[in-house]
């Protein structure tokens, strides 16, 4: 099973399931991009909601994991090399996890 302690979001946010994706959103049009990708996926993840409205992702621990401030944000902790991966921007996320999974990108660069 992963070790999250080591990044501080997991103090404000404490995984109930570290096995899992951890993703740190809310249902804004970038947040749920990445919902919908992890749904069609089927990895299995664990949702954390970053609220706006108590400024949540301006909090030191969201920070740590984002320091631009913005959601959606993901911690996979079978990354590469099993090790944990933190990872923010949903254009980044969606590429991550179209080669992790191999679904909806194709492997040929020229085909993408």
């Amino acid at each position: 099973m992963a070790d999250l302690s080591k990044f501080l979001i997991t103090t404000k946010y404490p995984a109930q399931h570290p096995d899992r994706l951890q993703l740190y959103s809310l249902a804004t049009p970038n947040g749920v991009k990445v919902s919908i990708m992890l749904e069609e996926t089927g990895l299995a993840y664990e949702a954390h909601k970053v609220r706006f409205d108590t400024n949540d992702q301006m909090s030191p621990p969201f920070l740590s994991l984002n320091p631009n401030n913005k959601i959606p944000a993901i911690i996979d902790p079978d990354g590469p090399d099993g090790a944990p991966l933190p990872l923010f921007e949903s254009g980044a996320i969606l590429l991550y996890l179209g080669d992790k999974t191999g679904k909806f990108l194709p492997k040929d660069g020229a085909a993408r």
